[in-house]
């Protein structure tokens, strides 16, 4: 028994037909192929461009540039701005350097915790909360031994030092102290 093949004069050769639904093998249009191919060698090269070689900072960077640079000296942080700051490559750098200066005598040089609690775990003993870790920073913990900041540090290096902590935390780095204190989630 020989077969016919069905022909539709819009849809081309009929392959399949289900319940009287039609379906036909059609070639894709070239401009959705190119749109489609495109698409995904624009993905590939944006991946390598902006998280593999980071020729150029990635957008999350340049926006937190952008808010470091609105703060200014004497703006009140917000969460918000803590937050941007914390993904901000050049202000964690910044207040790394600040860190490695004043905080490792306590925290030891990787924040794991020597006499001062480990700030790389979850558990925070003040609160984890970014306004939280910028008001323990700058006001101090006088009966646990730690200095207030808040006079001898600039605004911005205050906030540079709290984007660095942020940064650092929740990377648990082997060799520090016990966890001390509640788990705190960032809020």
């Amino acid at each position: 028994m020989s077969e016919s093949k069905r022909v539709d004069p819009i849809q081309g050769e009929i392959l399949h037909e289900y319940d009287g639904i039609l379906e036909a093998d059609n070639k894709l249009p070239n401009w959705w192929l190119i749109t489609f191919f495109g698409g995904i060698v624009a993905a590939g090269i944006y991946w390598g461009w902006y998280e593999t070689y980071q020729i150029s900072p990635n957008p999350n960077a340049l926006y937190a540039a952008e808010v470091m640079a609105r703060a200014g000296d004497f703006a009140e942080p917000t969460p918000e701005l803590l937050e941007a700051a914390s993904a901000d490559p050049a202000v964690v750098r910044t207040g790394r350097s600040t860190f490695e200066a004043q905080c490792v005598v306590c925290h030891g040089s990787r924040a794991e915790g020597l006499v001062g609690p480990n700030l790389t775990d979850a558990a925070w003993i003040h609160g984890g909360a970014p306004m939280t870790v910028l008001v323990t920073i700058r006001g101090g913990v006088l009966t646990r031994g730690m200095p207030a900041w808040g006079e001898q540090l600039p605004p911005r290096v205050l906030l540079a030092v709290t984007a660095y902590v942020l940064s650092v935390r929740n990377t648990e780095v082997t060799g520090g102290r016990p966890p001390e204190g509640e788990l705190s989630e960032r809020e």
